[in-house]
């Protein structure tokens, strides 16, 4: 596939998964604390919000190996998007605490300590292989350390009373702490590496018998087969091993759909500005959250207040890039992410002067 068709590819990724992050966000801000678990929006919800951070995080590690990052661009892209993730807590106290770790902090530790967890794709053996290995690695860790995860609950993974409580968030207890969630990472770098579609259609193919087989098994002892907490098969707080199965499966699907289809392309603009609409998404979620419980909205209401709010922001974005690329967290980021003084600044500069 030429680079530019890729490019765009994943840029049309990149807008679906902000997209699912907005919806997923905005059907928990607005979903009648009556409706039940089992009604189409929480399906929807569950079934297709809860691929958006896999895929973020996973077209995140794809971006990391795409070039060599010199210690003091590391530190400076890691505490940009630290200084993100904090204006997204402050942006929704309802949810957040100041310092409470989230996507946008676990990137920056990805970033962080990508030469360490990276290391294994630098052997020079096939991608895949070594992505098998560290997956199988991962599941039996979650599987035999599942209690060092914490608690199923919420309002425990975002505490962060202590500063241990913020480097627990961070590692392992959080709502996305580096382990387990940086196996996506993992799988996005190998993608990035790994000629064909192999690690797609492979993961794809064992995920969905692996699923099918969890999904039997929950019904067949009435357990609940996927939550955001609590006890069920697939549980997102903590991620538990199904469900970064069933996460890689979903992931694996998007990428086969978008992956070089053109009726995708117009999810691109809001892909090349998904930062800024991740972060500009949570401003009015704070001020509109309890509109339906002023209101007593009905579930259709509220469905409908969902869809109109993430295809406003796909709007949004793609208005936005196209009128004002330069004032975009993105084009902060690259600034910010150089030395002034570096040719490597200066060019990029003029580039952009070129495209904007």
């Amino acid at each position: 596939m030429p680079e530019v068709e890729r490019q765009t590819s994943i840029d049309a990724l990149r807008g679906l998964a902000v997209l699912l992050m907005v919806m997923v966000h905005a059907a928990a801000t607005w979903t009648p604390a009556n409706a039940s678990e089992l009604t189409v929006l929480a399906t929807v919800v569950s079934g297709f919000g809860g691929l958006a951070a896999p895929l973020f995080v996973t077209l995140f590690g794809w971006g990391l190996l795409q070039r060599s990052r010199t210690w003091s661009e590391r530190w400076r892209q890691a505490a940009f998007l630290f200084v993100c993730q904090a204006g997204v807590n402050l942006s929704a106290p309802h949810l957040f605490q100041p310092f409470t770790p989230g996507v946008l902090s676990l990137m920056g530790l990805m970033i962080l300590s990508e030469p360490l967890w990276a290391a294994p794709w630098r052997t020079g053996r096939t991608p895949f292989n070594v992505f098998l290995i560290v997956a199988a690695t991962m599941l039996a860790f979650l599987w035999f350390a599942h209690p060092l995860q914490g608690p199923s609950n919420w309002d425990a993974r975002v505490e962060t009373a202590t500063a241990f409580d913020i480097a627990s968030h961070l590692l392992l207890t959080g709502t996305y702490p580096l382990l387990p969630w940086v196996l996506f990472g993992a799988f996005g770098a190998t993608i990035a590496l790994q000629r064909g579609r192999r690690p797609l259609v492979f993961t794809f193919a064992v995920g969905m018998g692996i699923s099918a087989v969890v999904l039997f098994l929950a019904l067949s002892t009435n357990t609940p087969w996927a939550l955001p907490t609590g006890e069920a098969a697939l549980t997102f707080f903590p991620a538990n091993g199904p469900f970064l199965i069933a996460a890689l499966t979903g992931v694996s699907l998007f990428w086969l759909l978008v992956d070089g289809r053109t009726w995708m392309n117009g999810l691109a603009g809001a892909g090349r500005c998904s930062l800024t609409l991740y972060v500009a998404h949570f401003l009015p979620l704070f001020w509109l959250h309890t509109l339906d419980e002023q209101g007593s909205w009905t579930l259709n209401l509220s469905m409908a207040v969902t869809v109109v709010y993430t295809a406003t922001w796909m709007v949004v974005g793609t208005f936005w890039w196209k009128q004002r690329p330069q004032w975009t967290l993105e084009a902060a980021w690259r600034r910010w992410s150089r030395r002034p003084s570096s040719p490597l600044h200066e060019q990029v500069v003029r580039v952009e002067g070129v495209e904007h």
